[in-house]
């Protein structure tokens, strides 16, 4: 029988950290203050704290079954066919996720840089790459995915840096200009992406090796620190450099980036954001897919859990387009408005579920 791959938990802590911070840190700051205006940084808090919250429900039922992934805990705690009707929105949701982070990559470059390119080959492309990656494994992943994300956190704190001169701490203020009522909204926005999609990690965290369970807990914690603070930084640089009219800036790092005029020399070096808004979205794309035939995998109980990954490829490529048939308009709607709430139903629900049950028969037991 082939062992199951492992991996350490400095990785998956890495691991973790890019698929948190993946594709939100360029496309979260724009839609973000343009519903919570100035308190955008206060609503990142409110949705850090949610974050932290499900991470130690994750963390506690990791503790009571290292061996077990979400859908086998759900399956011991629930029984088979409550497992299979949580599982349907559990999945329904991950195949929003996989074909919504692609297609991004897709309008970012049909909209910013290859205009007269047809959407659907890069979306296609992308996905090839992503199905090839997850078939190489876990180990495999854990090991690629460090030099990338290095790499575009250097490019994103070159350009924060970069930009100094265009900071104007004066559109910092008024934190809260409307009130309460926009920072609570963004706080929703920013609560469904990324921080309730960190359910999905439940499904990896026994590939950690058994000897290095303990140093898990800390490394996670720390990586959704460091993502929250990328976030708000990135944020509050928005806000400086735009004013009043960063809301309406969707890819804001790219615009950022793009007025960057250092002495005509160094300027136009968007691209580097450009790059970074590719690779971390690849990262999480592929971490996503990853995790949809994972769950496939163990909920069938499948012996070869590598059959699905192009089959499942095709599945969210064909619903990428889908996704995107009725225009851009309807999709940025289901992503600011429809996404958070689906997501409460498909990965909240069911791990509060889960993680009660386990709480109620630990105190039987005892």
């Amino acid at each position: 029988m082939k062992v199951k791959e492992q991996i350490s938990s400095s990785q998956m802590s890495v691991l973790f950290f890019s698929f948190m911070t993946g594709s939100a840190i360029v496309n979260i700051p724009g839609p973000l203050i343009g519903y919570a205006k100035n308190g955008a940084w206060i609503s990142l808090l409110l949705s850090i704290s949610a974050g932290i919250f499900l991470l130690s429900c994750i963390l506690y039922l990791y503790r009571k079954f290292p061996d077990l992934t979400f859908i086998d805990y759900s399956r011991t705690l629930l029984g088979n066919w409550v497992t299979i009707l949580l599982a349907i929105p559990f999945i329904s949701f991950q195949f929003h996720m996989t074909s919504g982070i692609v297609l991004d990559i897709g309008l970012f470059m049909t909209s910013s840089m290859m205009r007269q390119t047809p959407l659907s080959i890069f979306v296609l492309s992308v996905f090839v790459v992503i199905a090839l990656t997850v078939r190489s494994g876990i180990e495999t992943m854990a090991r690629m995915i460090l030099a990338p994300m290095i790499a575009v956190l250097v490019f994103i704190i070159l350009i924060l840096v970069l930009s100094f001169n265009n900071y104007e701490i004066d559109h910092l203020f008024p934190i809260m200009p409307d009130g309460i009522k926009p920072v609570i909204l963004g706080a929703y926005f920013s609560y469904g992406f990324p921080y309730v999609e960190l359910t999905l990690m439940a499904m990896l965290l026994p590939y950690v090796r058994k000897n290095e369970q303990k140093q898990l807990k800390k490394g996670m914690y720390l990586a959704l620190l460091v993502n929250g603070l990328c976030l708000i930084a990135v944020t509050i640089a928005t806000i400086m450099v735009f004013g009043p009219m960063a809301g309406d800036r969707k890819y804001s790092m790219f615009e950022v980036a793009r007025i960057i005029d250092l002495l005509e020399v160094i300027q136009r070096i968007e691209s580097i954001i450009g790059i970074s808004l590719i690779l971390t979205s690849f990262l999480k794309a592929t971490i996503t897919l990853y995790i949809l035939n994972l769950t496939f995998t163990k909920l069938f109980k499948l012996h070869d859990d590598r059959i699905l990954v192009f089959p499942l490829a095709l599945t969210c490529y064909l619903f990428s387009l889908l996704q995107i048939d009725k225009g851009s308009a309807t999709w940025i709607y289901a992503v600011s408005v429809i996404h958070p709430l689906w997501a409460t139903f498909s990965y909240l629900l069911p791990l509060l579920l889960v993680t009660v049950v386990a709480v109620i028969r630990k105190k039987k037991v005892e």
